[in-house]
This record gives C-alpha cells, structure tokens and sequence, in this order.
C-alpha cells in the first residue's frame, strides 16, 4: 500500500493513517498475509511441490493481485497441468500493458 485509500495521503507504515486518522492497519495484515503466502508458494516451487505452490499462489492471488501473483499462479498452473487456467492468467498479463515489464522492473530490484 502506497497511499491511504481514505484520504490519499502517503503511507508511513503506521497502522492509522497520519493526515485523516483512518484505521488502515487490517489493510496492511492483508498486504503482509499475501505476501507470506506469496513466498510459501515460491517454497513449495523449490520444493518441487508444485500443487502446494498453486494453493498458496492461489491464496496470495486472492487477498492482493499483483503481477508477481499472478506470473507465480500461472506458473503453479501450469507446473500442475492446468493449463487452462495458466492460458487465462497468461491471457490477463498480455492485456494489463505494461504488467509484465513491471515484473521484469521488480525482478531485476530484488536481484540487485
């Protein structure tokens, strides 16, 4: 989360907003809970488990969509033969413009 959705103030990690004084902290569990799940799916890739990896792709997919999710659920897809739902996550990454070079942008800052 960027910005406070009540007001659009910036965020400062703080669980209530600093400018409107919204409760803003469920909004970052949430964030924080996608990203766990997130990384366990990426686990169970290394792991070579890959129906666990599209539960929890799955999982992380639900609470925030962001490419990085959805490139990962689709892999999982995939990796498990479901290739049906690999080619209509693939087919919603081609149509956001911009989606996959935003995940190249976040892959080349973490290798950095």
């Amino acid at each position: 989360m960027e910005r406070c959705p009540v007001c659009n103030a910036r965020y400062s990690g703080n669980r209530q907003c600093h400018r409107c004084k919204a409760d803003i902290g469920m909004l970052a569990d949430v964030e924080e809970a996608a990203d766990a799940y997130r990384e366990e799916a990426v686990a169970a890739w290394r792991a070579s488990d890959f129906l666990l990896m599209l539960c929890h792709a799955r999982r992380s997919c639900s609470l925030r969509k962001t490419p990085e999710a959805v490139c990962l659920m689709a892999c999982a897809a995939f990796l498990t033969r479901r290739f049906d739902l690999a080619m209509r996550l693939r087919n919603s990454i081609s149509k956001n413009s911009g989606v996959q070079a935003e995940v190249r942008k976040s892959r080349r800052a973490e290798v950095s």
